[in-house]
């Protein structure tokens, strides 16, 4: 059997992959017959695409001795590895594919964080011959409800007000991974009870996300002295530098699909319904983008993803990764 997940909601798709690797470990107690390739981690230890597919395309044909079963994980290929890599495992999976697709004792998932390029021939061949589910990313009233339905698979006796939920989204943003974690801490917090709002201002990343904003408008004034000085003050702290980093995207993200709608003239209420943010955010937002031009932005943006790239592959240690893309706008 083939699997193909992917999708922008990638909390739900991995959450589906633990579930289909429980399943298989509930009946492989052992696990000799798992075996997990992240393309990502792949590269960045040093082997090749290449490498990578020869090792996934034997282990799928290579019998397991303690089990007949086996559950091959491939993770990030669409997004890693180099076409001419990935149309290696198309024409494998050409030749393979239908006694893949037949063999219920074999199990090839693929699994994709993001939306891949509809255009990749190794995502056309997936979507059409794999058991494919896209998961797409949740907002406004289908995000409010996953919170609920999430929120009681943590604990059932637990429940939330209308003003802590929007507080909480706000805070969190459409981060399910965040929103996840905030809600474990929450529901662990109230024992049972009602989630008011003043638990999430309590327990939740406030502090730094409202001085996301404040270190948002520093940048923009051209202020980097005070910029660096609030950042120093979280690291400090022992405030998770990932989830500062995490921010900074959320933000400039936010601001870059504002500032578009605002030069088209857009007014705010109709930015708020297009990009199903929190009229606060929007708010917050076009504020900002009064001092920042469109173009700053977007090299704003591009130097978090040279930033995020430079930190995942090892090049650079984040705490000082986030000092030096403060210090060189």
């Amino acid at each position: 059997m083939i699997i193909f997940l992917y999708g922008e909601d990638a909390f739900s798709s991995k959450r589906k992959v633990a579930e289909i690797k429980q399943k298989y470990l509930n009946s492989d107690k052992s696990g000799s017959g798992l075996s997990v390739f992240d393309c990502d981690h792949a590269s960045s230890a040093g082997s090749t695409g290449k490498d990578t597919v020869k090792k996934i395309m034997s282990t799928a044909f290579t019998a397991n001795l303690l089990s007949p079963k086996r559950l091959i994980i491939v993770e990030n290929m669409l997004s890693f590895l180099l076409a001419e890599e990935q149309k290696v495992m198309q024409e494998f999976l050409k030749k393979k594919g239908k006694s893949l697709i037949e063999d219920k004792d074999v199990v090839v998932a693929f699994w994709e964080g993001s939306q891949p390029k509809k255009s990749g021939a190794l995502y056309k061949f997936l979507e059409k011959n794999a058991k494919s589910q896209k998961f797409e990313k949740l907002s406004g009233v289908k995000l409010r409800q996953w919170v609920l339905k999430t929120l009681a698979e943590i604990d059932g006796a637990a429940k939330i007000s209308t003003a802590a939920l929007e507080k909480l989204l706000v805070y969190c943003g459409e981060d399910n991974f965040v929103l996840f974690s905030e809600m474990q801490k929450l529901s662990s917090y109230v024992d049972g009870q009602m989630i008011e709002e003043k638990d999430v201002e309590k327990l939740v990343h406030a502090k730094i996300d409202g001085n996301i904003f404040a270190m948002v408008d520093a940048i923009g004034a051209n202020n980097k002295k005070l910029a660096l000085g609030m950042l120093h003050k979280h690291l400090e702290k022992g405030d998770d530098p990932f989830y500062i980093l995490s921010m900074f995207f959320y933000q400039f993200r936010n601001m870059l699909k504002v500032a578009d709608l605002k030069e088209q003239g857009m007014p705010e209420y109709e930015i708020a319904r297009a990009t199903k943010l929190h009229p606060f955010v929007v708010k917050k937002s076009l504020s900002q983008v009064s001092r920042l031009p469109l173009l700053k932005l977007k090299t704003i943006y591009q130097k978090l993803g040279e930033l995020d790239t430079d930190i995942k592959t090892g090049k650079i240690e984040i705490k000082l990764g986030l000092d030096k893309f403060v210090a060189e706008l």
